[in-house]
């Protein structure tokens, strides 16, 4: 009986740990956009290869995410989900891996994968605490501040006025 005390502390550890994590990514995507972008990085890269490790060898392991989920999630788990596990968590697996890559990029490539991202983790909350919610939307959050400037960096409207102003200058009449 104290091992499933253990287990329970561990698990509230680890969903707490995730959640506090979450907030501190919310801050550093303004404040040090670099180390964001790499925790986003390593934490999509973690959840494709643990998602397509457990797909191919424990696909049955997905079914325990209806314990928490919302009804139409549930339903869709225990229903058409149980026939498709296996290939659809390896797609999510790649598309994990591509919003993983993303975090390195530049411009709409880097934008384009902070959406998917956003999509995704706005589509798991719905999980509940098998999703650790509301981690999913407090790292969404942190995506959508990343993507506020084209490099994830905070913007200097000062450097905007001065491009802008010596391009005016050089403009023929």
């Amino acid at each position: 009986m104290d091992s499933l005390k253990f287990f329970d502390m561990v698990s509230w550890g680890f969903y707490l740990s995730c959640n506090a994590m979450a907030i501190f990514l919310i801050w550093a995507s303004k404040s040090r956009p670099a180390l964001a972008r790499l925790i986003l990085l390593l934490i999509f890269l973690f959840a494709a290869g643990f998602n397509a490790y457990t797909a191919l060898d424990a696909p049955w392991n997905y079914q325990d995410f209806a314990d928490s989920a919302m009804p139409i999630y549930k339903r869709f788990i225990l229903g058409a989900f149980l026939h498709i596990i296996t290939p659809m968590v390896l797609t999510i697996a790649i598309c994990q891996l591509l919003i993983a890559l993303a975090m390195t990029a530049r411009g709409q490539l880097f934008q384009a994968g902070c959406w998917a991202g956003m999509i995704f983790l706005v589509a798991i909350a719905p999980l509940g605490l098998y999703a650790a919610f509301p981690m999913p939307l407090l790292l969404a959050s942190s995506m959508l501040r990343l993507i506020r400037t084209e490099s994830g960096r905070p913007a200097n409207p000062k450097s905007v006025k001065l491009k802008t102003k010596h391009h005016a200058r050089h403009i023929p009449n």
